[in-house]
């Protein structure tokens, strides 16, 4: 099992934000080569938030490609090599409003080490 913490350093601190159509952040990956093949699932829970949301159909934006979460498998699985950045967009009717957010990915499924779930908090500064 991987450690959590080591996990979080994939958090780029301070990514959580707004944007036209939603929010976003972004992972560095700095720790380890990964080939993740199956949807990433994430759940949202903040002080504006009545309950989770729950999300697995976003974009992410790998190094400049733009995958479809829903469409990672194993036979189309997404590479997140060391020194990679991804951000992950979401779609959302409204803004996140300023303030704290726990974001928990329940779902990470890589070919190397298995489902690496892990949890971080992040604000929304704007």
């Amino acid at each position: 099992m991987v450690n959590e913490d080591l996990l979080r350093q994939l958090f780029v601190k301070k990514s959580l934000k707004n944007n036209e159509n939603g929010f976003q952040c972004e992972m560095k990956n700095s720790i380890s080569d990964a080939t993740i093949i199956e949807p990433l699932k994430l759940e949202l829970k903040g002080e504006s938030i009545d309950k989770k949301e729950k999300y697995k159909d976003f974009i992410i934006d790998l190094n400049g490609e733009k995958i479809e979460n829903k469409n990672i498998n194993d036979q189309n699985p997404a590479k997140f090599l060391v020194k990679s950045k991804a951000t992950l967009i979401f779609r959302r009717d409204e803004p996140l409003q300023k303030g704290k957010y726990k974001i928990r990915f329940t779902r990470l499924l890589t070919e190397e080490y298995g489902d690496i779930p892990f949890s971080m908090k992040e604000r929304i500064r704007e």
